[in-house]
């Protein structure tokens, strides 16, 4: 099994590529990341994606990052590993690197692990105004607790193995530049995130990639150090150093400040949170001066609006005793329209000028 690499194995790898830049892409005709993997409609899906990787490689964007999903999967494992390898071939023609998410917290099943319900394969429902489309909770489900698959003994066994057979399959190739083994780990299971993390590492790890490994950091550093355990593992594990920032300017370069300490390479896997300040004008030049690679969630708004606020965000601005600095004349995330006009042209402005220059330094 291969273990941690060095920081100046790490360093060199990052200095073996161009500017890393790009998007949290999932087409804007997908209802969710589920719709995405799934065999239903899945020729119309391929169509959009290749008209907006097409707008992502004319903006200079280098880079993908995608969401597998452990259900799609689990419904239809050899029609799931057909697309994984449509999408990545997609991305190469568009001249995109792609950062695969191995797993997450997000949308886990609840109650007892008996009851699981695989989801349907079929036509997805979203709700509209809301946040990735998804339908709020009803008060009977949100009193359920969420376990993650690797905790449930009637599929525990399956999920490893696709986590092996993905990773097997592209252990060795160029087009995937990094391995991103877990999003956020312990945002919704706290410290009991750790195990699976260190298992999702070991396991990886074992396929013997080419490509680095990494877990994302995803609250900002207070007073010199992480806010979890989890994350503080996340980091010990780490190849490279890959994190989250929806924060404006100032916290955002504190917590860049912070993680600078460890001398790997970053990688900001989730920023742009217009509402919140967090911006084109104000971060994404702060980035290519500073050599951090980026991706934006979003790039053409659709079915999971995501330009819409987080609905924590409606509940904060409505609170009195809460005084929060939200711009909500703002889309959160996106950078593009339905019609793939720009939302900002001076956003894209920007984003191809220091692209252009980043590309021609890298050249030379």
């Amino acid at each position: 099994m291969k273990e941690r690499w060095s920081k100046e194995k790490a360093n060199e790898w990052y200095k073996s590529l161009p500017w890393l830049r790009g998007s949290n892409f999932i087409g804007s005709d997908c209802a969710n990341r589920f719709d995405m993997w799934q065999s239903y409609d899945s020729e119309k899906h391929l169509e959009t994606a290749d008209r907006e990787l097409a707008l992502a490689k004319d903006i200079g964007f280098n880079t993908i990052r995608i969401w597998l999903i452990f259900e799609a999967w689990l419904g239809e494992p050899e029609f799931f590993m057909d697309i994984l390898e449509k999408y990545i071939a997609l991305a190469d023609k568009h001249g995109q690197y792609v950062m695969p998410v191995l797993t997450s917290e997000e949308d886990l099943p609840r109650g007892e692990f008996s009851d699981f319900v695989p989801k349907k394969i079929g036509k997805q429902d979203y709700a509209l105004g809301y946040h990735q489309g998804r339908f709020p909770l009803s008060e009977e489900e949100k009193q359920k607790k969420e376990y993650h698959y690797a905790q449930s003994p009637i599929l525990r066994d399956k999920f490893w193995e696709m986590i092996k057979n993905v990773v097997t399959k592209y252990a060795h190739d160029k087009r995937i530049v990094c391995w991103n083994v877990y999003n956020e780990p312990g945002i919704t299971l706290g410290q009991d995130s750790i195990p699976i993390l260190e298992t999702m590492f070991e396991t990886v790890r074992a396929c013997d990639p080419e490509q680095p490994v990494t877990a994302d950091v995803w609250r900002s550093p207070l007073n010199d150090k992480l806010r979890s355990p989890e994350e503080e593992r996340a980091l010990e594990l780490s190849d490279i150093i890959s994190f989250h920032s929806y924060s404006k300017l100032p916290k955002f370069c504190n917590t860049v400040d912070q993680l600078r300490m460890y001398g790997r390479p970053m990688i900001c896997t989730e920023w742009l949170h217009r509402i919140n300040h967090n911006n084109v004008y104000d971060i994404y030049p702060l980035m290519y001066m500073l050599g951090i690679g980026n991706l934006c969630w979003g790039f053409v708004v659709g079915k999971t609006q995501t330009n819409e606020p987080w609905d924590v965000m409606w509940e904060q601005y409505y609170d009195p005793e809460c005084q929060v600095d939200y711009d909500f004349t703002k889309w959160q995330h996106d950078l593009f329209r339905p019609n793939l006009r720009p939302y900002d042209p001076h956003e894209i402005e920007i984003i191809k000028q220091f692209n252009e220059i980043a590309d021609k330094r890298f050249r030379k």
